[in-house]
């Protein structure tokens, strides 16, 4: 069973890798944000300045940071969910002895790999200007705490994502909903600015909510360095959200599939 799984995800990976498209979109998805990001940022910011406990520096390094975990992280299942279901093509994956949300898992690690694969030649010169020019300070332990929340990250988005997608069983195409849900999330998980330039208030708000973890908890692991204690109650408390989203998941599943089928004949 496991050999299926892997040959998926094979599948997956050198699908991204043939697609000539595919590899020009992620290079420029990667690239160009970031570098918007750097430049503005060092223009608005003087040196010794901060925003939301953010040196110019440290807030340069996060927009790039959460530009590059969205390439790992940020798998589209949810989209990919709502078009299989609606043009039949799920029919073919559930006739297969393979578990539907272990497939689409599957897939995302392939597709995510292949990212990783094409952004690491990036990622270690950008890492070693970094480290070069001593703009950011980390140690081995902060390297392994944040390597261990992108894992985390990408399984707590999965699951959440699989669970939107799911919502297609029982509404007709979804591409508003999830066009709205896009922008509500990338919000709420400080795709766009880092949650703690939000009020008080609204920062206490995103705290209790698991967006944080998609983006503003692995980056924020690596630019402000928590101390282990923080970092792991922080992702005992991911933890807990991802095994909530899990059994959610194995409902929408049992229902969801059985709505199809009964609609599918």
């Amino acid at each position: 069973m496991l050999k299926t799984y892997l040959s998926i995800g094979k599948i997956s990976l050198k699908s991204i890798l043939a697609n000539k498209s595919s590899v020009v979109i992620l290079l420029l998805q990667a690239l160009v944000p970031s570098l918007v990001m750097f430049y503005l940022w060092s223009l608005i910011l003087d040196q010794g300045q901060t925003i939301g406990g953010f040196s110019k520096n440290q807030i340069v390094i996060y927009y790039i940071g959460v530009n590059f975990i969205n390439s790992f992280v940020w798998y589209a299942v949810d989209w990919e969910l709502n078009d299989d279901i609606h043009s039949g093509e799920l029919s073919n994956i559930i006739h297969r002895p393979i578990a539907i949300e272990k497939y689409y898992f599957a897939k995302m690690l392939g597709d995510r790999l292949a990212n990783l694969l094409l952004l690491l030649p990036i990622l270690v010169i950008g890492f070693l200007y970094i480290l070069l020019n001593n703009l950011l300070h980390v140690s081995l332990m902060v390297l392994v705490e944040f390597a261990v929340s992108i894992v985390l990250s990408a399984i707590l988005w999965f699951l959440f994502s699989y669970i939107v997608g799911s919502v297609a069983y029982w509404f007709d195409n979804l591409f508003f909903v999830l066009l709205v849900k896009e922008v509500v999330v990338n919000l709420l998980a400080g795709f766009y600015f880092p949650l703690e330039i939000l009020p008080s208030f609204l920062v206490k708000i995103t705290k209790c909510l698991p967006f944080q973890y998609f983006s503003s908890f692995p980056i924020d692991t690596l630019v402000k360095g928590f101390s282990l204690a923080n970092w792991g109650k922080n992702t005992l408390v991911e933890l807990i959200w991802a095994a909530v989203f899990y059994l959610m998941v194995q409902i929408v599943n049992k229902k969801g599939l059985q709505r199809y089928s009964d609609v599918m004949g």
